[in-house]
């Protein structure tokens, strides 16, 4: 596997996760503005303090603790970045369309 399929596929892994959540705890989304652009604020911030925390990581060239940064560390902060996205499109799409309709 390439490294820009494991990529691809470690993206589309945690928005599958950012959808489930959206879609499982509907109660976690914002209701505000305010609540959103708090957390679109958030998911900057983790966006641009994962790379200093993933290279602090111990034991990093080995696998082992590859492994353990990117599904300690990344994963959720991915999910948690795709997720404050998602969120903030069902903020201006009026209602969740994910939500099921009978």
């Amino acid at each position: 596997m390439t490294k820009e399929t494991f990529l691809l596929a470690f993206v589309v892994g945690a928005g599958a996760l950012a959808v489930w959540v959206a879609q499982r705890l509907p109660g976690l989304a914002p209701r505000s503005w305010v609540a959103a652009g708090v957390h679109l604020a958030l998911a900057v911030v983790v966006g641009s303090l994962l790379p200093p925390i993933l290279s602090l990581v111990p034991g990093q060239p080995a696998m082992p603790g590859v492994l353990a940064a990117l599904f300690a560390v990344a994963l959720p902060a991915l999910t948690y970045m795709l997720l404050a996205g998602m969120w903030l499109l069902m903020l201006v799409a009026g209602k969740n369309p994910l939500e099921r309709r009978p």
